[in-house]
């Protein structure tokens, strides 16, 4: 009787497993999320995402994509003269979350060039916000090395008619620009991303 039993319950795991297979859900398309970080002081949530899902379609960071090594090598690619129209075509951004994440994805090309391709899009965008933070962090260098040199004129005393200037232009860099390049500077880091194309 015992071994009945198992043979039975043996039969019926065979006879299921195929059916399992079958219900197995496809593998999703391939995406990444980026977290974009807070709106600049003045945009709205919702502007501010519309503002970078546009813009990733922008010829300059198309062509800063197809030229990636690994991009510019994909079967899909490199008989393109020009691939930027192809890639603002077949890439698509979306909010993911209502909040202040964005999912990429694309849609043509095998699985594998996707994967490439999405990649190789958040490397770009991450370049450009490093690149967005050292020119705002310069911009911090120069006000800061302005209020000194305009303390060294008042300190000289040879400019008496434009001190009053001075120290109108010394307070406004430090109680306003100053601290709008700090901020942004602090929103700019945190953008980053959240989940790389697999």
């Amino acid at each position: 009787m015992r071994y009945r039993l198992a043979v039975l319950m043996l039969l019926m795991l065979l006879a299921v497993m195929p059916v399992m297979n079958v219900l197995a859900a496809p593998a999703p398309d391939p995406s990444v999320i980026l977290d974009i970080g807070p709106p600049p002081k003045g945009e709205t949530a919702e502007a501010y995402r519309k503002r970078i899902i546009d813009g990733l379609t922008l010829h300059c960071i198309l062509c800063e994509l197809w030229n990636d090594p690994e991009v510019r090598k994909l079967s899909s690619v490199a008989p393109m003269k020009d691939a930027c129209p192809w890639l603002a075509r077949n890439l698509r951004g979306t909010e993911e979350d209502r909040g202040q994440r964005i999912r990429l994805a694309f849609r043509a090309g095998t699985r594998a060039e996707q994967v490439v391709i999405l990649n190789a899009m958040l490397r770009v965008l991450i370049r450009g916000n490093e690149e967005s933070i050292k020119f705002q962090e310069e911009c911090l260098r120069s006000h800061e090395a302005c209020i000194v040199e305009l303390e060294r004129r008042i300190a000289s005393g040879q400019h008496r008619k434009s001190e009053d200037s001075y120290r109108m232009g010394i307070d406004e860099l430090r109680s306003i620009r100053i601290p709008e390049v700090r901020a942004e500077i602090a929103r700019l880091k945190q953008c980053r991303v959240i989940k790389w194309a697999k």
